[in-house]
């Protein structure tokens, strides 16, 4: 009977220094949490309120002058990095002082063990542990984290108090009607942040396509079809996206940095495919007519800044399907009707260029002739360009 008091005596003691623990704890919160809401209401933080300020300085060819101006955004995401804290976010932490654009995950606080997930919205774990997770830090616009639970999110800067095109296409793609739609392959917003009318918002850390191997023309041609049913539906809602190549989309994994097109995650039973990044895009009124509008804006990738006047919706069609041989076009030593249809559809005249239904139609069209033994073929490629082969190594 002593032995179990003293058991007794000793656990309770230790469920009561927890609670102690856990109130002090969520007072720490508390308090932090109210000193970032001041730091809001008195404008008293270092940060541009202007969703210009986060962009670097125009491009140059001056290391030097890019290196500092891409140090400056920086400065506000580690500034930051206590504010996100509050709201469950811990942000990646550079590598270290000269690797300071290489980006991983910081030390976990939480001795709970890791809830993370693999089912959508988030992604499959490609990675062992966490040395080998690594973010490169390329874009003034995002930066990587981890929510309480260890999974992995990026974390984008969207506008300024003054709502911009961006936020307003997000809305529209993130609106009760379109969230959950069939089509809508949208990168899912897990949560909006506000900060002194800065707008962030977070999602789910998704590695982009390119980065892994395709294994087989299914696997490519599946890939395709996202594409080209996403650019029908964001058309459809009257949106274009332009800049829409990989680097702006999203495979339901998170890879290991240290390995090069690990095999296996483009396989069509698991696969998903989602689209991300609209600081470039531009969004109309849903009754706009798709012939009806044009613009003198240049396309993603394009390098001068004005151009005639150009159809925005077939122009962005013109440039994806351009750009999609890249990757698709390997299947062509077993597909050999994918040549045309990619020559088709890029050599056209402006006036005939085709729009996304159209080519949609075509691409299932040509897709559902095909065989089991051309879908199964393996593929020896890497890419396709200029109309040569880049053999895997």
């Amino acid at each position: 009977m002593k032995y179990a008091l003293i058991t007794f005596g000793i656990g309770g003691t230790a469920i009561a220094l927890i609670e102690v623990f856990n109130r002090r704890a969520h007072l720490q919160q508390f308090v932090d949490a109210l000193k970032w809401k001041l730091r809001a209401l008195l404008h008293a933080h270092p940060l541009p309120r202007n969703l210009t300020g986060w962009n670097p300085a125009p491009s140059t060819k001056d290391n030097d002058v890019w290196e500092q101006e891409t140090r400056r955004v920086y400065s506000y995401w580690m500034y930051l990095q206590p504010f996100f804290k509050t709201k469950g976010y811990l942000i990646f932490e550079p590598m270290n002082d000269s690797q300071w654009f290489q980006l991983i995950p910081a030390r976990f606080e939480h001795p709970t063990p890791s809830k993370r997930r693999s089912d959508y919205p988030y992604s499959r774990k490609g990675y062992t542990d966490d040395k080998s997770l690594q973010f490169t830090y390329f874009s003034t616009r995002v930066w990587p984290a981890r929510d309480f639970d260890g999974n992995e999110v990026v974390i984008r800067i969207v506008s300024d108090k003054e709502p911009s095109e961006e936020l307003l296409i997000w809305r529209r793609l993130d609106s009760p009607t379109l969230r959950n739609h069939a089509r809508n392959r949208t990168i899912p917003v897990l949560e909006y942040l506000e900060f002194d009318g800065l707008i962030f918002i977070v999602m789910p850390w998704w590695s982009s396509p390119g980065q892994n191997d395709f294994a087989t023309c299914a696997e490519v041609l599946n890939m395709a079809d996202y594409v080209l049913d996403y650019v029908d539906f964001l058309h459809e809602h009257r949106i274009v996206h332009r800049d829409l190549d990989v680097r702006n989309m999203g495979l339901n994994i998170v890879n290991n940095g240290t390995l090069d097109y690990p095999k296996g995650n483009h396989n069509p039973d698991e696969a998903l495919y989602a689209f991300m990044d609209f600081g470039f895009s531009l969004i109309y009124p849903y009754e706009t007519q798709l012939d009806g509008v044009t613009t003198t804006l240049r396309y993603g990738w394009e390098i001068e800044d004005v151009h005639p006047e150009r159809n925005p919706f077939k122009l962005e069609v013109h440039c994806v399907v351009e750009r999609l041989q890249f990757y698709v076009r390997v299947v062509e030593k077993h597909i050999p009707q994918i040549g045309p249809f990619f020559d088709d559809i890029v050599n056209a005249e402006e006036a005939e260029r085709p729009f996304a239904r159209e080519v949609l139609q075509r691409f299932r069209q040509m897709k559902a002739s095909l065989t089991p033994e051309q879908l199964n073929a393996q593929l020896q490629d890497r890419y396709w360009l200029d109309g040569k082969f880049k053999a895997k190594r």
